[in-house]
């Protein structure tokens, strides 16, 4: 016989169910989560692009107007102007490479995001201790993969500020 606020043990059954919702709807609020980050990947990477073709006009124009030729007082307003223009290009670009940076990092956050939904809509009946050892598993795969692809990244983010002569890819 129970005492007061005591309650039944659920059984076994009842709980692998409960415990299978749980993680069915944990599982389906993962994918909405990775579809927003992936919506706001590519639109970051498309606004990037756009921003990318645009200094390669401006580049060409600053060109252009180095090669105008004219006499003093305008050569050394428009040197000094096309000076500018260079700096400004510079540091735009370091900004988007920090900018393709934290997107990489977002893509493999991304990806795990994916191998978690995964597991997590995989309907297979486990005990507590097997779907420890899955959750685990996805995290090894995790860490690998940011290991593997991390230096890459991390290497690019040990640029500190950049210096006049810096050569700058656009990636």
């Amino acid at each position: 016989m129970m005492g007061a606020g005591q309650s039944a043990a659920p059984s076994s059954a009842s709980q692998t169910t409960m415990l299978g919702e749980v993680i069915v709807e944990f599982g389906r609020h993962l994918d909405m989560l990775a579809a927003q980050l992936g919506t706001s990947l590519m639109e970051a990477d498309r606004d990037s692009v756009s921003v990318g073709e645009s200094f390669h006009e401006l580049s060409a124009v600053k060109s252009t107007l180095e090669a105008l030729p004219c006499g003093e007082p305008a050569h050394s307003v428009v040197k000094s102007a096309c000076c500018q223009i260079g700096e400004s290009l510079h540091t735009a670009v370091i900004a988007l490479q920090y900018h393709d940076r934290l997107a990489q990092r977002l893509a493999l956050v991304r990806a795990g995001l994916l191998r978690l939904q995964t597991l997590l809509q995989d309907r297979t009946p486990r005990s507590y201790d097997a779907w420890l050892q899955s959750l685990r598993d996805v995290e090894q795969v995790n860490r690998h993969e940011q290991k593997r692809l991390g230096p890459a990244i991390e290497q690019a983010g040990t640029d500190s500020a950049p210096r006049a002569d810096d050569s700058v890819e656009l990636f």
